[in-house]
């Protein structure tokens, strides 16, 4: 009962908005992650969320005394995390349990949708805390569990640019859990490989590097990823050649398909190719068939993992474990065929 008061309290105190300076820089305690800082006080851990979309102020903080028994999640991102922390025996609900990749306890309750949590199964179930993912300023759903005395945990990984810095979320999960230790020995392991394939594929780039497309057309538009980006990232990481490389924007960058034609029509590989089949691809545009990458036959979707559900372990386990995404990006410049997370589109 005490853990649920301290953080019940600590929710209405983060309301108030407090001012710290504007960075992208890691926050105090971590390595890359600037969404989050985790502190100790009065024999406590205190930890501060940051706002994804005003990065000068500070969304909540929380107060933890005694670790969470029962824990609600809205997404599955979030079930990565608590897999890879050996904690899903405190998994008292989730929003569309469907989307999860891993297997879920037998225990663990349908809370709703996950842009609406259901209030009412939440509190039966007897939640102490709800791990939350907002992407507004004005969030309802977040409003209503507060307002009902849910506290709600906001795990804004997903704002993260970059890889390692989305991973490094797993100490924010950890640290209601008394798990800090665990997280930082997994986060250390997941930098170490990482930065070594980083520094490998640096070390043997070419002065010809593979050149990449990523997406497809939808509708009209084809989203690519800016350099500034979660992927773009990894593009950069791997070595890759990619058009939009130096472009520092965190967003994705709508192009025409004229515009995705010339920019990327002699690309070697194609990432995200998200169709079933080569077929598939040019019944939904007879001109994908333009591309090189198209008619070398190196089509990629990040797949390989996934459900008939439409769950996908790559937004679970691959949060956690970006060197697996960059060890499959690699494979595709290369010309390998083990993949963790990557299916080739045949």
């Amino acid at each position: 009962m005490a853990c649920i008061v301290s953080l019940a309290c600590v929710l209405l105190l983060g309301a108030c908005t407090a001012k710290v300076q504007r960075t992208h820089t890691p926050r105090p305690g971590n390595k890359y992650a600037t969404g989050f800082q985790i502190t100790d006080t009065l024999g406590m851990k205190c930890v501060r969320v940051f706002a994804p979309w005003k990065t000068d102020s500070i969304m909540a903080t929380y107060y933890v005394s005694e670790p969470l028994e029962r824990l609600g999640a809205s997404s599955a991102t979030h079930i990565g995390m608590l897999a890879e922390l050996g904690l899903l025996d405190k998994l008292a609900g989730m929003c569309n349990p469907e989307a999860s990749y891993h297997e879920l306890p037998a225990t663990c309750q349908h809370l709703g949708d996950a842009m609406q949590p259901d209030c009412e199964r939440i509190i039966a179930n007897g939640v102490q805390a709800m791990l939350y993912s907002t992407y507004s300023p004005s969030d309802q759903s977040a409003e209503r569990m507060e307002s009902v005395g849910i506290p709600v945990l906001y795990n804004n990984e997903w704002r993260e640019s970059t890889p390692l810095a989305r991973a490094e979320w797993i100490r924010f999960v950890a640290v209601f859990f008394d798990k800090l230790d665990l997280a930082d020995s997994i986060f250390a392991d997941v930098e170490r490989k990482y930065n070594a394939l980083k520094d490998q594929q640096s070390a043997l780039r070419s002065s010809q590097p593979t050149s990449i497309v990523s997406g497809l057309d939808f509708r009209g538009t084809w989203y690519v990823p800016a350099g500034g980006t979660y992927m773009g990232a990894l593009f950069k990481d791997a070595g890759a050649n990619y058009a939009f490389a130096d472009d520092p924007r965190e967003t994705s960058i709508p192009l025409t398909f004229e515009q995705a034609l010339l920019t990327f029509a002699d690309a070697d590989v194609w990432l995200g190719c998200n169709v079933p089949s080569r077929e598939a691809l040019v019944e939904m545009n007879s001109q994908h068939a333009l591309f090189r990458a198209y008619k070398n036959g190196r089509l990629y979707n990040f797949r390989k993992r996934c459900l008939p559900s439409g769950a996908n372990d790559f937004w679970e386990s691959g949060v956690v474990h970006p060197e697996r995404i960059l060890h499959d990006i690699i494979a595709t410049l290369n010309g390998d065929t083990t993949f963790y997370y990557i299916n080739p589109v045949e």
